[in-house]
Order: structure tokens, then C-alpha cells, then sequence
């Protein structure tokens, strides 16, 4: 008797549960998310110059054209000694002023 009883309160508390759950706008799991304006995108920093190396866009243009981007930032990346997310801005930034 005593696991029917631990059986029907769980059956309860999980149908409790899961209208609780639906009633605060959690209904359905499954649905995309609200959709929110996309931030405005700032202009791509110019490739910096750090030291006495600098990096030459046209070198920079060249990889881009031949679809070696990869390579583009990881030239950017030995010879100015910048992170991957700057150096990948970089080369952004020269893609985006080709266009």
C-alpha cells in the first residue's frame, strides 16, 4: 500500500510540476528563441602595427583571393604577434574593404 501511495504523489507532484512550469511561458522546449535585434556591427579594427613588424595588406589581399584565410591569419598572427580574434578581425577587415 505504502508504494501505491508514494506512487500517486509522485505522479502529482510531477503533474504539479510541469503545469507550474508551462504557466510561467516555458510551455514548449522545442520552440526557437525569442528573437532579439542583432547588435550593430562596428567597423573592423585595421590591421595595427606592433613593433617594427607590419604586416602589407596586399600580401594579406592576395591570400584572401587565392581563399587562403587560414593562412592570411596565421601570417598576420607570427608576424604581429596578436591573438586569434584580433588577427582574425584583421583579416576581416581587409576582406571587407575588397568587397
Amino acid at each position: 500500500m505504502g508504494k501505491l501511495l508514494f506512487l500517486a504523489l509522485g505522479l502529482l507532484l510531477g503533474l504539479f510540476l510541469a503545469k507550474y512550469i508551462r504557466g510561467r511561458g516555458r510551455g514548449d522546449l522545442t520552440a526557437p528563441p525569442p528573437s532579439r535585434p542583432m547588435p550593430r556591427a562596428s567597423a573592423p579594427p585595421p590591421i595595427v602595427r606592433i613593433g617594427d613588424e607590419r604586416i602589407d595588406e596586399e600580401e594579406i589581399r592576395e591570400l584572401l583571393r587565392q581563399d587562403r584565410k587560414i593562412e592570411a591569419i596565421k601570417r598576420v598572427r607570427d608576424r604581429t604577434g596578436l591573438g586569434l580574434a584580433e588577427a582574425k578581425d584583421a583579416v576581416e577587415a581587409v576582406e571587407h574593404k575588397m568587397r
